[in-house]
């Protein structure tokens, strides 16, 4: 019986070990999801920028070739 009781103890401590386990993984997705979200909107700002940076460099380069033509 004593055995029995050991063996169940032991169980039950490893079952407690995996559900805590369990939350620390959920709290560390959840923190991983957070952060992905805050890169990903930065990463849009980024490219955003990027076009505009492009478009601009376009029509720098459009009036610079319209100029050249003028003279």
């Amino acid at each position: 019986m004593m055995q029995f009781v050991k063996n169940n103890a032991v169980l039950l401590a490893l079952v407690l070990i995996v559900l805590f386990q369990q939350s620390e993984i959920k709290e560390m997705e959840r923190t991983l999801n957070y952060i992905y979200a805050a890169v990903q909107a930065n990463n849009d700002d980024i490219q955003l920028v990027q076009d505009e940076v492009w478009a601009i460099g376009d029509i720098l380069t459009s009036v610079h070739s319209d100029g050249e033509r003028v003279e």
